[in-house]
């Protein structure tokens, strides 16, 4: 045989081999997603639709303070004389923290004294003329006037030389120390930064407008400082009326019930609030979700021993479960393990059925 005829037979023979092979092929069913078969069951675990009131936390970042906080300074402007004490001292009520140096100042009182002892004598002299109808009373009620402001005058000196001294204003710790001896300060320029521990701790934090209507005077609230938490409970006390405006949050004030030993103001905090319940909406565990984009997600539902595929809005999650927009029936059967196998109308076997996820 020639070589051209042995190769035109194993040319025949391997097509009659292809389409016995098709026809093979071509008699199977088609598969189903991920390899399951048309027509046959799958099987499922289940766990019932429930049910929930509870509100998602509120995650957020906030300063602990303790919640008596001041900003010392001297009423007037002048020279730093001294300044007493140091950041983290603690200092007793009506202890003298600083003082401006005084020359100035005694100079303005001095001259306040004189200008008002002088006014004294021009009044004791303008009724004394009044008697003599050398002056009329225009004249004298004009003296008692300019003595008056004299006196007004002196009061003011007198009471800025008070407040050119720094006192403190009950028991506390000075936080910080802001300015040193000689230099020069405006009016209200902070000196010390002072605290007391006796009206207790706050944790400030600043929600956006979007969690701010979800919370409420006296709503519970957690805080920690570090894991293992450092922290304790704590409630709502203060809503701001304003939002910031350079940030756009509003400020929510913390009521601390205890701030272990050890902590500073200014610590940064983990904060989780609690808003009071909210209207019963589904609640299921993630295991449920077969495919999800944004706040769009698939289910899969059982009736009967059919799957049925039902798409859900949801709310957002809380630990491991999702927190859904659209309605389920209560105590229907959600698809947890098998659902990825599934597609709509597609019969099944309940394996398993779990009572609860809580």
């Amino acid at each position: 045989m020639t070589n051209g005829k042995r190769w035109m037979r194993m040319g025949l023979g391997l097509l009659v081999g292809a389409l016995a092979l098709g026809g093979v092929v071509g008699c199977s069913r088609a598969p189903g997603p991920a390899g399951v078969v048309a027509g046959v069951s799958i099987s499922v675990s289940t766990v019932p639709v429930e049910y929930s009131t509870q509100a998602i936390p509120i995650e957020a970042t906030g300063i602990l303070s303790r919640q008596a906080e001041a900003e010392l300074s001297f009423k007037s402007g002048g020279v730093v004389g001294e300044v007493l004490v140091r950041a983290g001292e603690s200092v007793h009520k009506g202890q003298v923290l600083a003082r401006l140096k005084l020359d100035e100042i005694d100079a303005l009182v001095t001259q306040a004294r004189a200008n008002r002892d002088k006014a004294t004598r021009d009044l004791v002299r303008a009724r004394q003329l009044l008697t003599t109808q050398v002056y009329s009373l225009e004249q004298v009620q004009n003296v008692e006037t300019q003595e008056e402001q004299a006196a007004a005058a002196l009061r003011s000196a007198e009471f800025n030389a008070r407040q050119a001294v720094i006192e403190a204003p009950s028991d506390g710790v000075i936080l910080r120390r802001r300015a040193e001896p000689n230099q020069t300060l405006s009016a209200g320029t902070p000196v010390l930064d002072f605290a007391t521990d006796s009206e207790g701790w706050l944790v400030r934090v600043g929600l956006s407008d979007r969690d701010i209507l979800r919370v409420r005077v006296g709503d519970p609230a957690e805080w920690s400082i570090r894991e293992p938490a450092t922290g304790s409970r704590g409630v709502i006390a203060h809503i701001a009326e304003a939002s910031d405006p350079l940030t756009r949050t509003t400020e929510v004030e913390i009521k601390v019930e205890e701030v272990p030993s050890g902590l500073r103001s200014g610590f940064l905090t983990h904060v989780t609030l609690h808003p009071q319940p909210v209207a019963p909406r589904p609640w299921i565990p993630a295991s449920a979700i077969v495919e999800g984009q944004g706040d769009s997600a698939v289910v899969f539902l059982v009736e009967g021993m059919v799957a049925r595929r039902v798409p859900v809005t949801a709310e957002g999650w809380y630990a491991d479960r999702l927190l859904l927009r659209t309605a389920l029936p209560s105590g229907s059967a959600l698809v947890v393990a098998g659902a990825e196998f599934l597609r709509d109308g597609m019969s099944v076997r309940v394996e398993n059925t779990v009572a609860s996820i809580r």
